[in-house]
């Protein structure tokens, strides 16, 4: 049995497949990154002034806190893809420099004549905003010079939940409008 857990230890320290789903570290005034498979956050150099300590998160749903109130519907379509759910925690709020933080947020492929739309959903402990990004494109990079209060977890008071979901957009508009909302093509508006 310890033969088994020491293989699987090395095979995960290895990069063999086996994926590590949080990643913490300090990082100083010299800048560093954080990444997991989908996500990969870039702290410039200048942007801290003392070192900090960060954690990096594949989550497997959106967590209860943040309330749910704006991915609702996009999370109850039959067709849907939840491309990944991250959280980024941190010891301080605010930075001198803008970070960055790149998601991955299609496969390389291109879709069969239907639209679909891909949402990134960001949670900073006040409220959600979200942003889409066309189907054509493998990747979007946010940048932030703070991080919300309240939305970090582990014992970190700042961070983001961001969420990558896509979906066909007939299916958007079919379950906002079965909610009674209104679909502007981009967006579920309630009535």
């Amino acid at each position: 049995m310890m033969r088994l857990l020491l293989l699987f230890s090395l095979l995960a320290t290895a990069g063999w497949g086996l994926s590590a789903q949080v990643v913490e570290r300090r990082i100083d005034a010299q800048g560093g990154a954080l990444m997991l498979p989908g996500i990969q956050v870039l702290i410039p150099p200048g942007a801290l002034v003392s070192s900090v300590r960060f954690r990096l998160e594949r989550l497997q749903a959106v967590p209860s806190s943040p309330p749910q109130n704006e991915v609702y519907f996009i999370q109850t379509l039959p067709e849907r893809e939840v491309v990944g759910i991250y959280r980024l925690s941190s010891g301080t709020t605010s930075f001198l420099k803008p970070i960055e933080i790149e998601l991955q947020v299609n496969p390389p492929y291109r879709p069969s004549g239907r639209v679909i739309k891909s949402v990134i959903y960001i949670w900073d402990g006040q409220g959600y905003f979200s942003t889409q990004v066309p189907s054509t494109r493998e990747s979007f990079t946010l940048t932030r010079l703070d991080l919300g209060l309240g939305a970090g977890a582990g014992g970190y008071p700042a961070g983001l939940v961001l969420a990558v979901l896509r979906a066909p957009e007939e299916n958007l508009r079919r379950e906002c409008q079965s909610r009674g909302g209104r679909w502007t093509g981009s967006s579920c508006e309630k009535r």
